[in-house]
């Protein structure tokens, strides 16, 4: 009976460390000088299993410009449950429900350099999927806007000046 008993118990952890997932999918490098896009599908994973994944991309090498950048991540609804995620060092992706996807998207202003996404939660279906995207355009800063109002008030003032009284 007590055989019986530990074979029980190893079948339970067998059986839920198969049910734990955790996976790291790099994105790769997004180009500094221009607008560049980025997107995986992650595995397919069995029913009820909890997710542990890390997404890494990279910022290429620094510029003049700070860059926009949106990370998002989608799923069928009802696919994945307690589906959320993390920009590590920047905060939670907001959540967002449409069109029968769910949405985890973080959008805002990141130096280049390496990042990573943490998304969690509990696959309800089987072949469960979801899919990972990046992307980032390059931001003028602040200085450039004010040199081109400056610049576009002494056009003005020079034309105001030739015109005949």
């Amino acid at each position: 009976m007590m055989k019986l008993k530990s074979i029980a118990a190893t079948a339970l952890l067998g059986g839920l460390s198969i049910a734990a997932t955790a996976n790291t999918y790099d994105l790769g490098t997004l180009d500094s000088t221009a607008f560049d896009t980025l997107g995986l599908f992650s595995a397919k994973y069995a029913a009820n299993s909890v997710l542990s994944d890390d997404w890494n991309f990279t910022i290429g090498k620094h510029s003049a410009v700070s860059f926009s950048a949106l990370q998002t991540f989608a799923v069928s609804s009802g696919a994945i449950s307690n589906f959320s995620g993390v920009l590590v060092g920047y905060g939670d992706l907001a959540s967002t429900s449409s069109a029968g996807n769910t949405m985890l998207s973080w959008t805002g202003a990141l130096a280049s350099g390496s990042y990573t996404v943490h998304v969690t939660g509990m696959t309800n279906l089987k072949n469960a999927a979801y899919l990972g995207t990046v992307s980032a355009s390059p931001a003028p800063e602040p200085e450039t806007y004010a040199m081109l109002l400056a610049g576009l008030g002494v056009v003005g003032f020079v034309a105001r000046r030739r015109r005949p009284s």
